[in-house]
């Protein structure tokens, strides 16, 4: 499933930016879609050169501490990268907003988070993780949703593909969410990542479709 979710977002993301060099207002898209396979990169790194190893010689059971604790917190922020990147890019999309009004409130809950799961450890070890990753994801999906619906009450035309693909992305956020809170957030993570992988591959046709089409017109 990891091999297939990193070919699928990096297709997605190349796809996004061929996309945005013809339509710049897709350009958001290809940037969370960038940050997104950055963070994972960045995750599966940490997870498998310093996590497993220190879960395999330590344990679980009792606090980490020096650089283990240091690449469990780095993994976490990485993480929390997606919440805050789909509410910067519902700035963008749906509110109108500039790129650095859009980001500024993204990038303080995401600060926010992090700290907060760094200063509550080693209680965060426990389910209380869980819940507070689940909090992130649903947060952003209300601010998400909140744009998305001053941008539906406003009308405002045209709609584009970075509106189609940005609604797609809100609409698996939400289903993922109750999906896997109901089977146990972070316990049944494969769940997470079957919608995720078939957001992908509906954005990746979306976007080939959108660019099938501007090939056509031109």
């Amino acid at each position: 499933m990891t091999i297939a979710m990193f070919v699928a977002l990096a297709a997605a993301g190349l796809l996004a930016w061929v996309l945005a060099e013809r339509c710049p207002e897709h350009r958001p898209i290809a940037l969370l879609l960038s940050a997104l396979l950055a963070s994972d990169a960045a995750q599966w790194g940490l997870e498998v050169g310093v996590i497993a190893p220190c879960r395999a010689t330590l344990g679980v059971l009792v606090p980490w501490t020096g650089w283990a604790r240091v690449a469990v917190h780095l993994a976490e922020a990485m993480w929390l990268v997606w919440p805050a990147g789909v509410v910067a890019a519902s700035g963008v999309v749906f509110a109108g907003l500039k790129a650095w009004p859009a980001l500024r409130p993204a990038l303080f809950g995401w600060a926010a988070f992090v700290v907060g799961i760094a200063v509550g450890y080693p209680s965060a070890r426990s389910g209380n993780l869980a819940r507070v990753l689940g909090a992130a994801v649903a947060l952003s999906i209300i601010i998400s949703l909140k744009h998305f619906a001053g941008w539906y009450r406003r009308g405002t035309p045209p709609v584009t593909s970075a509106h189609f693909s940005l609604a797609m992305i809100l609409a698996i956020n939400v289903t993922s969410l109750f999906a896997t809170w109901r089977v146990g957030f972070l316990q049944h993570l494969d769940v997470a990542q079957t919608f995720y992988l078939v957001l992908l591959c509906a954005i990746i046709l979306l976007q080939g479709r959108s660019l099938w089409t501007l090939q056509s017109t031109s």
